[in-house]
């Protein structure tokens, strides 16, 4: 919207109508305001160079990681930059690292940087955890080898505990590492044949979650959730039955900041690839608990990504057959991102996808015909917020995409993310309410996260990276927008201008308190029309 001039205003003022024109100058000024970035670090990036993998430290700051591709005596040198909250270089070292190895995944944990590496060999090979402390800067390695074949998809750090979930050929398996003994030990329980471990997560208590999903029952499908203490001793065994006809997609849990555990994910009706709605669930192993679905018709914003008269004919078909008894036809692709605890209840963020063309006319290796996510060794996306594989279901067998090793040459998936949805359920997993941020489509060579959000001063803002701009918008907790921002990432030196930016491997996260960090790469020229290549990363404040 337009800002009337001062010269209009005066004019103005000398008529009736006083009243209406200052409605509209203040709508003016709370729909559209300046997207502050108080800090913003640069640094010379070449097109051979690997891209970083950025780990949120929280209000100690970030730390980058990349592989330099130079080797000396057998081990390669992957470079550690550690930066404040303002952006300031506080420490830099080089890893030296067996140079097969690929790097699978990362946490920060208890003041701790945890950086997990593997041989190419799959599930055979030999894993090295690095541990950087963020205070010493001491660096320790603990290498080994486990005594079964596990190809890993989840990965996570409690306690001095490191935890892996992942497959034993195609049944699910937990494997505990003591970091201060350095042995490892099988957690027993969860090997059974057609069950998917749909996700491994941490509490805030230290202990930690393993989510099952049966595929295959004569008598049911069952969601099953269970809890562990620090040394692997089950506390919890809650299994939640899933309504006869319905089939969950994916699935996590909350990681028990308030006192409630809750599960919330996507489901569909039978084998559909493509989901029908959300659905939560609380746990409570002392009562029969009912799975609360919701089609996405029933939310309020869900379909403001497309044109209005389409939503409403939508909406309008959803209702009338769910009066008589039939079942939603609108669905779609959902990729679960994560759950944000509140003391009123739980943020659930989610993204609409369109999977490449092929995914439509291939039925991939999965033996129930489900989607999970592909890998991709590109950028730092966690949905557990601060840990686990780079991208979940990396290797799972029940995974849309094949995998793929680490490597300087992207995968040629080519996946559009359409659109970011935001619900709310209370304590009691009911939904509340819903809101949604609207992009133009933005491309990814892997299916990964694009957008994130932040609850400050009792308003949601949510945001983006498009292709050259930052898309913010607040909103108030029912959805209401209380006004939208653009801008471009912001540069070091006011008298450069960026050239052209790469948008296959930047985007944006939520960082601590009410703040993102914004990242990407970039050609800057300078006032004498000079051009350089630069990794950037901006600190962007929320609201």
């Amino acid at each position: 919207m337009k800002i009337l001039s001062s010269q209009f205003l005066v004019c103005n003022l000398k008529f009736n109508h006083t009243g209406i024109l200052l409605v509209l100058i203040l709508q003016s000024f709370s729909l559209w305001s300046q997207i502050i970035q108080p800090a913003c670090y640069e640094r010379a990036h070449k097109e051979s160079d690997h891209e970083f993998i950025i780990i949120s430290l929280g209000e100690h700051g970030l730390a980058l990681v990349r592989d330099t591709e130079k080797i000396d005596d057998g081990k390669k040198h992957w470079e550690m930059i550690l930066l404040d909250t303002a952006l300031q270089e506080i420490w830099s070292s080089k890893i030296e690292i067996e140079y097969r190895m690929n790097i699978l995944g990362h946490e920060y944990r208890d003041g701790n940087i945890y950086l997990i590496f593997q041989e190419p060999d799959a599930s055979g090979g030999q894993f090295n955890l690095t541990e950087i402390g963020f205070i010493d800067k001491a660096v320790k390695q603990h290498k080994f080898k486990p005594e079964v074949n596990i190809s890993f998809s989840h990965f996570s750090v409690m306690k001095n505990k490191a935890i892996f979930g992942g497959y034993i050929a195609k049944e699910p398996a937990l494997l505990m590492y003591d970091l201060d003994k350095e042995s490892a030990k099988v957690i027993p329980g969860i090997f059974q044949p057609n069950i998917e471990l749909m996700d491994v997560r941490t509490n805030s208590n230290d202990t930690f979650n393993a989510l099952l999903v049966e595929r295959k029952s004569k008598n049911g499908k069952k969601l099953t959730v269970r809890t562990y203490d620090a040394n692997g001793v089950m506390l919890v065994d809650d299994v939640i039955a899933v309504e006869g006809g319905k089939s969950i997609l994916e699935a996590m849990t909350s990681t028990l900041v308030q006192d409630e555990l809750v599960i919330i994910g996507t489901w569909t009706f039978g084998t559909n690839k493509q989901s029908s709605g959300i659905f939560s669930v609380v746990v409570d192993p002392f009562t029969d608990q009912k799975i609360n679905y919701y089609d996405y018709a029933e939310l309020n914003h869900f379909l403001d990504y497309l044109k209005p008269r389409k939503a409403a004919k939508i909406k309008a078909k959803a209702e009338w057959r769910r009066s008589v008894g039939k079942q939603p036809e609108f669905r779609t692709y959902l990729s679960s991102i994560k759950i944000e605890e509140h003391k009123d209840g739980f943020y659930f963020l989610s993204e609409v996808y369109d999977p490449p063309t092929s995914y439509y006319n291939n039925r991939y290796n999965s033996p129930y015909n489900y989607s999970q996510y592909p890998y991709s060794p590109y950028g730092g996306y966690s949905p557990y917020g601060f840990n686990s594989m780079p991208y979940r279901y990396y290797n799972s067998p029940y995974s849309t995409y094949n995998t793929v090793p680490y490597s300087n040459s992207p995968p040629t998936i080519d996946i559009r993310v359409l659109h970011s949805s935001l619900t709310f359920f209370d304590t009691h997993g009911k939904l509340i309410s819903d809101q949604s941020l609207k992009f133009s489509e933005i491309k990814s060579v892997a299916k990964q996260q694009v957008s994130d959000f932040i609850i400050s001063n009792g308003q949601v803002t949510m945001t983006c990276k498009e292709e050259k701009e930052i898309v913010m918008q607040v909103s108030d907790p029912d959805g209401t927008v209380v006004k939208q921002e653009k801008a471009k990432p912001e540069l070091k030196k006011a008298d450069e201008t960026i050239r052209s930016e790469s948008h296959e491997d930047s985007s944006i996260r939520m960082w601590y308190g009410s703040y993102f960090y914004v990242y990407g790469y970039h050609t800057i020229r300078d006032k004498e029309k000079n051009s350089h290549n630069v990794f950037y990363v901006n600190k962007v404040k929320a609201g």
